[in-house]
Parts: C-alpha cells; sequence; structure tokens
C-alpha cells in the first residue's frame, strides 16, 4: 500500500536473532554519581524526601483506615485504598530524572507518581516559575494560614510550594473541592494538567495508549519534551497497551515516511511489583520470566529494553535518564521494567492470603528508603555543599515530612466538599476558542487544495462533503490531524480521505495499525496535549474493540479531571446495512455511545450537514463521535463552497406538517421523507424532524412539532430494543403527554442480527413502506 516499501520475500533458510536485554546493569555507587557530577547532596537530600513524601502519605491513609492517624482519629476516610508503598524508588527516581516540561501518566496506584512529579517540578523550577506557582495557588495558601513574598528565600518558596502540593493532593483523596480535581476524581484519577501529570487511570491499563498519543503530539510539533508512562506489570498483558506498544514503534516514525526520521519519545516503565492484583506475572498468568521481553514482540531493536533494580532510586534514575538520551537522539521509544514490590495488597479489603511471608521479609530487607538512607550516610559530599549526611539530618527531614503531612492532611479534612450544585460540572468542556492561535493559523499545505466541481445545482456528494470539511479544517489549523485503518495512500475503505495524504503530508495524514482501542486513545492523548485529533474506524461496528478509550477516557477526563483539561477529538465512523455485509458489518449502534456521559454524538442525513457539522465537531472543544451512514456517502446535495458550520445540538424540521410527527436521523431521513409524500397522497401530513445530533439532543424543537400534531413516531435503522429512539419517546412522553392523541410509536430494525442475504436484509432494515405501513395500522 506504501509504494515506497516493497512488500517482497525470498524463501531462504536462516534464522531471527534478537538482541539481549541487559539485567540491573547499573553499578555505579552514591559516590562515584557524586564524582561525576550527577547529583549534589541537595539534589540527593530531595530524592530522600521525595520517598519519604510518598510513603508518608500512603501510611497516613491506611492507619486513618484503622482510626490510628494522630492528627485525624476519627476522620472517615471515604476512598480506594491502592497503596504503592515500597515502590517509592520507582516512582520518585524515574520523575526526578525527566524534565520540566515533561509529562507522565501513571496508574491506579499512581499516589506515588503523583506526589513525585509535584515535588520534582516545584525542584526544578526557576525562581520566577516557583513565585508564579504560588501565584496562581494563592488561594491554597490562604487556607493553610502562609504567605510569600518575593524577598523570601528559595527554601522558603519551596516549602510554602511543597505544603500547597501536599494539601491538594490529600484534599483529592478526600474528596475536598480545593484538591487537584476538585474531589472529583479521586486517588484513582489524580492529574495535575498544569505539571504534566496527564492522569492516573483505574483502568488497568488505559493510561497507556493516551501516552502514546501524547508522545504522538510531541513529536509532531517537534517539542522537546518526552512522555514518561509508568503502568504495572498486570497491564503488560492487556491488548490495548500491546496495541499501544505496536503504535509505538511502527517505523514510519523512523524511517523517513512520515518526513522527519524520530521515533516517539516516550518511556515505558513498567512498575513491575510482582502481583496484577494478586496474579503472578512471573510463573502463573505469562509465559514469561521479564516483562520487558514484550519488546521483542514489536521493535527489532527491542526498545533498548533494560530490566532495571526498582528498589534502588539511583539505578531507576540512571536508567530513565539514559532513556532520555536515547530519544533526543530521535531512537525512541525506550521500554524499562523496574523491578520492585508492593508489601501491601491490592487494597487494604485484600488479605494477602497468596503471599509467603518469607517472600515479603525478603524484600523489605532491600526496602528503597532505608537502604538509600544507609547510602546517604556514607557518601562523601564537597564540604562546600554541606559535607557529610549525618543521621540527625535525616531523622529531621523525615519528622519535616510528617509532620507537613499531618498539617495539611488537617486543613484537608477541615476544607469544603464541593457544592451540590457542582456535581455535573465540567462534564462537557465549556472551553471556547473563536480563532486559531497564531502559530497553528493557516499552515502551508504540501499541494494546493483540491478543489471540487459542482453541478449546476450546485451539489456535490456526502463522500466529498466530508472530505471538503476535513480539508478545509486542516488548511485552517495546523492541530488538526487525521488518522485510522487505511486512511492515507488507499483513501480510507469508502474513498472519502482520497487526496489528503497528498494535500498534507503523512506526517498528518497517516495510517495506523489495526489498533481500535490503541488509535482511540492516542487520539484521547492528542488532544489532552493539544492536537485537535480525527481518527476514523472504518465500520462502527468496530467501535466495541475501542469503548474502553471511548467511554472511560474520552469522555470521562474532562469531568475526572475537575475541568483542567479538555478533548477535541473526532471519532469518524460508518453505520448502517444495505449493502450485504451482515452481522459485524452493518449494524447502527448509535445507542452504545449515547449511554456514555461526556460525549457528543451526531448523525448526519445530508451532505451539506455531513460537512457543516463535521466542521463543527471538529472546532469542538469535547469528544465528538461522529456517524456516517455508508448509503448516504454517493446521495447529491447542495453545499456552499463559502464558509458556513451546522451548529451541534440543533434539529432541523425538513417538512412541516400537522398531523404526524416523523422524527429520524441518518439514512432513515430520506425514507422518512418518502413517507411523508405517500401519506400526503392519502390525506395524512407528517412533519418530519431530522434531529442530526443525538447527544446533545435538541428535544425543544420535538416537543414543540409534537405538542402541534398530537402524534409522533420515532424510526431509525438501530434494533429496536434499547435503542435510542426509546430515549426519544420517553422524553416527549415527559413532555408531551396531555398534548398527545395516541400511543407513540417506533420503527427500528428487528431485535436481531443483521443478514447478508438480499431478501432478508430487505426485510431487516426498515424503509418508508413500513413507514408508512405502521403510521397506518397505529393512527
Amino acid at each position: 500500500m506504501v509504494k515506497e516499501i516493497k512488500s517482497i520475500f525470498e524463501c531462504k533458510k536462516d534464522s531471527l536473532k534478537f538482541k539481549t536485554i541487559p539485567v540491573c546493569s547499573y553499578g555505579k555507587s552514591l559516590d562515584d554519581e557524586i564524582a561525576g557530577g550527577s547529583i549534589t547532596r541537595k539534589k540527593a537530600l530531595d530524592l530522600l524526601e521525595h520517598m519519604y513524601m510518598i510513603r508518608t502519605l500512603e501510611d497516613m491513609l491506611e492507619q486513618i483506615k484503622l482510626g490510628l492517624y494522630k492528627s485525624l482519629p476519627k476522620f472517615n476516610y471515604v476512598g480506594p485504598t491502592h497503596l504503592s508503598i515500597g515502590q517509592e524508588a520507582t516512582a520518585a527516581g524515574s520523575v526526578w530524572a525527566i524534565g520540566i516540561d515533561d509529562y507522565i501518566t501513571s496508574s491506579h496506584r499512581g499516589h506515588g507518581d503523583a506526589m513525585a512529579k509535584g515535588c520534582s517540578m516545584i525542584k526544578l523550577m526557576s525562581d520566577k516559575s516557583l513565585l508564579k506557582l504560588l501565584t496562581s495557588r494563592q488561594q491554597y495558601l490562604e487556607v493553610i494560614g502562609e504567605d510569600f513574598s518575593e524577598g523570601d528565600s528559595r527554601e522558603k518558596l519551596e516549602e510554602k510550594a511543597l505544603k500547597i502540593h501536599t494539601y491538594r493532593m490529600i484534599a483529592e483523596l478526600f474528596g475536598k473541592a480545593h484538591g487537584y480535581c476538585r474531589g472529583v476524581g479521586g486517588g484513582m484519577h489524580i492529574a495535575d494538567f498544569e505539571l504534566g501529570h496527564l492522569g492516573a487511570n483505574a483502568i488497568v491499563g488505559g493510561h497507556v495508549p493516551i501516552a502514546a498519543g501524547a508522545a504522538m503530539s510531541v513529536r509532531y510539533r517537534q517539542d522537546k519534551n518526552l512522555v514518561l508512562c509508568l503502568a504495572g506489570d498486570g497491564s503488560f498483558s492487556n491488548g490495548a497497551v500491546l496495541e499501544s506498544l505496536n503504535i509505538a514503534t511502527m517505523a514510519q516514525f523512523k524511517n523517513g515516511l512520515m518526513g522527519r526520521k524520530f521515533g516517539l519519545p516516550i518511556i515505558f516503565g513498567i512498575v513491575n511489583n510482582q502481583y496484577a492484583m494478586s496474579g503472578q506475572s512471573v510463573g502463573e498468568i505469562t509465559g514469561i520470566d521479564f516483562m520487558a521481553r514484550r519488546a521483542a514482540g514489536f521493535d527489532t531493536g527491542l526498545m533498548h529494553a533494560e530490566v532495571v533494580d526498582g528498589m534502588d532510586v539511583l539505578a531507576v534514575a540512571d536508567s530513565v535518564k539514559r532513556a532520555k538520551d536515547i530519544i533526543k537522539k530521535g531512537d525512541g521509544p525506550v521500554l524499562l521494567e523496574f523491578m520492585t514490590y508492593r508489601y501491601k495488597g491490592h487494597s487494604l479489603s485484600d488479605p494477602l492470603t497468596y503471599r509467603d511471608r518469607e517472600e515479603l521479609a525478603q524484600w523489605r530487607a532491600r526496602d528503597a528508603i532505608s537502604t538509600y538512607e544507609e547510602k546517604l550516610k556514607k557518601a562523601k559530599f564537597p564540604t562546600d555543599q554541606g559535607s557529610k549526611i549525618t543521621e540527625k539530618d535525616i531523622k529531621d527531614l523525615s519528622k519535616k515530612v510528617s509532620d507537613r503531612n499531618a498539617a495539611m492532611a488537617v486543613y484537608a479534612a477541615a476544607a469544603d466538599y464541593p457544592k451540590d450544585s457542582s456535581m455535573l460540572a465540567h462534564l462537557f468542556s465549556s472551553k471556547t476558542e473563536d480563532k486559531v492561535p497564531k502559530e497553528y493559523s493557516n499552515p502551508k499545505p504540501a499541494s494546493p487544495l483540491p478543489k471540487y466541481k459542482r453541478d449546476d445545482k450546485g451539489q456535490i456528494n456526502a463522500r466529498i462533503a466530508v472530505r471538503e470539511a476535513i480539508i478545509e479544517e486542516m488548511a485552517r489549523d495546523r492541530r488538526v490531524i487525521t488518522f485510522g485503518e487505511d486512511i492515507a495512500d488507499y483513501g480510507g475503505a469508502f474513498g472519502v480521505t482520497n487526496d489528503l495524504l497528498k494535500t498534507f503530508s503523512r506526517d498528518r495524514v497517516f495510517n495506523i495499525s489495526i489498533s481500535e482501542a490503541g488509535m482511540v486513545g492516542a487520539a484521547v492523548g492528542m488532544a489532552m496535549t493539544g492536537l485537535r485529533p480525527i481518527v476514523e474506524i472504518m465500520y462502527n461496528d468496530f467501535i466495541m474493540q475501542a469503548l474502553g478509550q471511548i467511554g472511560n477516557q474520552a469522555a470521562k477526563w474532562s469531568y475526572m479531571s475537575g475541568g483542567q483539561i479538555s478533548v477535541p477529538m473526532v471519532l469518524r465512523t460508518t453505520i448502517g446495512g444495505g449493502k450485504g455485509y451482515a452481522g459485524q458489518h452493518s449494524q447502527s449502534l448509535e445507542a452504545l455511545v449515547t449511554h456514555i456521559p461526556g460525549l457528543k454524538v451526531v448523525a448526519p442525513a445530508s451532505a451539506h450537514d455531513f460537512k457543516g457539522l463535521l466542521k463543527s465537531a471538529i472546532r469542538d472543544e469535547n469528544p465528538v463521535i461522529f456517524f456516517e451512514q455508508q448509503l448516504i456517502y454517493n446521495s447529491l446535495g447542495a453545499v456552499p463552497q463559502e464558509e458556513y458550520l451546522v451548529p451541534i445540538g440543533k434539529a432541523k424540521i425538513l417538512r412541516q406538517g400537522k398531523d404526524i410527527t416523523i422524527v429520524c436521523w441518518s439514512y432513515m431521513v430520506e425514507h422518512s421523507l418518502k413517507a411523508a409524500e405517500i401519506l400526503e397522497d392519502q390525506g395524512i401530513s407528517a412533519e418530519v424532524v431530522d434531529i442530526r445530533t443525538l447527544i446533545p439532543l435538541d428535544i425543544e424543537t420535538i416537543i414543540a412539532s409534537v405538542k402541534k400534531t398530537g402524534k409522533a413516531i420515532v424510526t431509525s435503522q438501530e434494533v429496536t430494543q434499547s435503542g435510542f429512539a426509546s430515549e426519544i419517546i420517553t422524553q416527549i412522553q415527559e413532555s408531551c403527554f396531555d398534548w398527545l392523541d395516541a400511543p407513540i410509536q417506533r420503527l427500528g430494525a428487528p431485535n436481531g442480527i443483521p443478514p447478508s442475504a438480499e431478501n432478508l436484509e430487505k426485510l431487516f432494515l426498515p424503509d418508508a413502506e413500513k413507514l408508512v405501513r405502521i403510521i397506518k395500522e397505529k393512527y
């Protein structure tokens, strides 16, 4: 499919060879690091402080649950307790080694990652940036009884910033309005987008596709930063994760197909704490000894895979620093496996019946914090840095962290819960953007924009209308890119994306592996980090492969982040039967996604609306699922050549009537208009309402029509059971009961699976004839 690459296989005897994967290759001492200039006395203590802060926070949660936390003896903590006690070196060391502009993503066991990210960024900030951060977070300083001035020492400013960070971390865990996500995300979804934390994720592996997408965004914009994706060993048996590894290692990033030869700037950090909940990755639920071997299935260079001692904070930091160097050269991605251990169960309700006490004792003997403390006491720091670190220095630091945590916990416990009125705030992003930022506006195309000729009535077909919408938006805004299955050279299964590749180049129009979950998650990551992706899934039947990313990621992050972030992305897909493609290529599954709050859902019926609504969807700040009925692609319609938009959430009355309202969308619009003509000849005046947008639904237009006619029928190609038609009927019944002269009717496909046989498919699909019949029978 890519002419530049010839697919030729010569059959000759040979064998496949694999590179080796280093295991525990780090051999430096702390004194070696000091002599090499990679760590100072202050930085060494910072690392210890970060680990203390992580463990202190999580020890607090356990003690609160047991009623033993002295500062809050009666506080009722309601929330999850997925603790990472034992894993502090992995979080602190990996995040400490990345840059101030780098992103991280994390898992449900991500308190430590979030704490480390905030701590490290505060330490890395310039004085000016630190003052700006404190200014923007002044309201939290006031709550904890603090203030600051430009004359404060660096040490004082850092301490105040760390207090705010600790306070907001605990406030989020406690479900308080001052939490990083306003209390609605909680511990499993904690995020601070301002400091580059793209969120913890309660879906195991759910954040890995997002991380890959964020890295694709960084690569596309040619930024200098990278993405650190931390995920547990259990994640790396998950389908969406494996899809993401494949996407991240696609050859086109490095071989020149996409212009610049530059691999994806992402570090996949496998946090191998030995247990995927209770299942052991080694010896039980996988067939490999190290999860790092996964790399062999995706990259001939094995993603520079390495197994690292995750209990040694210096080894972790060293491996990430070296990974950064690889990425800077354009040779990413990198996969690192951190061998660590969680002392506690999956959660505090876990009885640990599957653990061996001797195993736990052996790991505790290598505890990351205590072993690092001993290294610090023996290390020889230069005199100008303060010389030796003493036992007293360590105890003072430990007490400082403990006291800080206790004080901030008291403030957090006393803080306000979110207001009841805010319960559904941020479900959809309220951000608006009338103009494209100058740096992204009107990018130069790779070749002149194509012009599509209209007929003498100003008509083009719907296929071209969709293409024009994409071309115009890509020409308007460099942040708009499109990718999916076979959309580049091939032009998509239905020819919609023809001409896009030559017009905008493969950097903005590219194929991706058949990885529906991976590609949708990647689009989420791109949208979170400044792009406006259009991802195409060939048939809507395939979106069930991606429902986790659609429903648990794209739909939820505006809300779960407390409105910190928007997810401006469009998922284009096709619906409907009529071509004999049977049960897995002919369904109309709109109702699957209309049941998920946080998504906008569009299903236009004309060339004019295909273009106008798609342009609006691309400009929207929220995730939009855009359904295109395959049989409409060839339909002609008048489409203006000048700029226009069709608003999302606005229905259209296509035919006035007084006896009955026909509510419809997508392909059934054409059949509804035909039915109305037939009924007109028989003395029945039907009003046809094309809803165009399912979510948000313009129920007001429907209600006004039904109140006028007194009767209603709702029709679509979806199967009748649990369809979106039922939702419309319910809302009509709730609002129009006193105006109804007869029960509301519906017409959809039978409650079965689309057949391939031509006669059975015709029988299966609703049409104008069936619509007329049911109206005459019931009314």
